[in-house]
């Protein structure tokens, strides 16, 4: 069967099938042909989600039982529709189905109880359409960091953020609160909603004024904590000998946090502390970093404007409101992506360039998402207008005091 594979089940199979019922070959109550429509799109709009789910390593339980609820929908859809095809003698139901079989078509849908199928059907996948957008599922398509193991968030840890636009007057921002006459320990807490490209930013500004510091460096928190793994991480970035003995010598978190506390105690020092999910994480990580009246700065990433607030708990101390790409900024972000220069967009193309910005939401992330996905498309209206269907209206993240995204 073509179409079939096992993480996506029968669906490309089900979409091409469904496609030829609706050909001007197979005449189709009206009732019926309504229905099947429906089913064509909404599997078309699903079908980007289905393949991106199936090629994840790794996935929470409420995708793997969504993208199991799918595949087992895709077989049983196959079935009615093979079914079906089979009492008229074509299984295949391949284009050229002879005209004079139009009548006896359209009275087996009615003989065999097949529009009763197709609407249990539609009730399915309404069912199932309603269910992806209540747990956000479409947030795979562009924030894969909850579910790979290689962490998206590398690129802009360890590169240098290039073709991205409107960055250098935020990490000018950010870099004017962090060099305030103060010489005590002072947080920039930067918060946003996923997408926004909070780490890109506090990398820039960490490259841009790290030289002026004497010691430097940059961890991720992420959802789950692994306090040990991170000071670890902090260490064998500012003194590579004290890093080396601890790993020979195994040492556990109370004797990380001391060693870190000695070595910064009389140094300037820069951190970015990126990702940050929960408070009393931030407590932790906190602990280890003293407040040694030298001058020295913390750059904080949260999506959680509760934890931002935390993590600015002195009085010097700036919390950074991230802001979205403004409609100018997000048709240079994707215009550049896709032709390579910020203004160059055939006039067919900007209707439905506008539709998909619209959807994006003026988030980095999704932007270029969407964009590396178009660049290796034909450039014509037809294929741009299936994919932005198909990406429905899941890109927008907000801040949220509860975790949610």
């Amino acid at each position: 069967m073509m179409g079939v594979g096992v993480g996506t089940g029968a669906l490309g199979s089900v979409i091409g099938k469904l496609a030829t019922l609706l050909s001007d070959e197979y005449t189709l109550l009206k009732r019926v042909r309504k229905d099947i429509t429906f089913l064509e799109r909404e599997l078309r709009r699903m079908q980007i989600l289905v393949n991106t789910l199936a090629d994840m390593e790794e996935l929470d339980k409420l995708a793997k039982d969504w993208k199991s609820s799918m595949r087992d929908l895709s077989y049983d859809m196959e079935e009615c529709i093979d079914r079906f095809m089979l009492r008229l003698g074509n299984g295949d139901a391949q284009p050229g189905f002879a005209k004079r079989t139009a009548r006896r078509l359209k009275t087996l849908f009615v003989r065999h109880g097949v529009g009763t199928q197709i609407k249990e059907l539609k009730a399915r996948v309404a069912e199932e359409c309603e269910r992806r957008q209540r747990l956000n599922l479409d947030n795979y398509v562009v924030s894969p960091t909850r579910t790979v193991k290689i962490d998206p968030r590398l690129a802009a840890f360890h590169g240098v953020a290039k073709g991205l636009v409107a960055i250098d007057e935020r990490r000018d921002q950010v870099i004017s609160l962090l060099t305030e006459e103060t010489m005590e320990l002072k947080v920039v807490a930067i918060v946003g909603g996923g997408g926004l490209g909070k780490t890109t930013l506090a990398m820039e500004v960490y490259r841009k004024i790290g030289e002026h510091f004497q010691c430097r460096a940059s961890v991720s928190v992420s959802r789950t904590l692994d306090l040990e793994k991170l000071l670890k991480d902090i260490l064998s970035q500012i003194d590579e000998d004290a890093f080396s003995k601890c790993q020979a010598e195994r040492w556990e978190k109370d004797k990380l946090i001391r060693q870190i506390q000695r070595i910064l105690t009389r140094k300037r020092y820069l951190l970015v502390i990126d990702d940050v999910w929960k408070e009393q994480d931030w407590k932790f990580v906190k602990a280890a970093f003293p407040d040694n009246y030298n001058g020295s700065r913390i750059i904080a990433t949260t999506r959680i404007t509760k934890v931002a607030k935390s993590c600015c708990s002195n009085s010097g101390d700036q919390l950074y409101q991230m802001p979205h790409l403004n409609v100018v900024d997000s048709q240079r972000l994707f215009f550049k992506r896709i032709f390579h220069s910020d203004n160059s967009c055939p006039p067919q193309l900007e209707k439905v360039s506008a539709r998909i910005l619209r959807k994006c939401g003026g988030l980095p992330l999704a932007i270029i998402t969407i964009a590396s996905l178009l660049a290796s498309k034909p450039q014509n209206p037809d294929e741009w207008e299936r994919l932005q269907e198909s990406i429905g209206t899941g890109l927008s993240y907000e801040s949220d005091d509860h975790g949610k995204i």
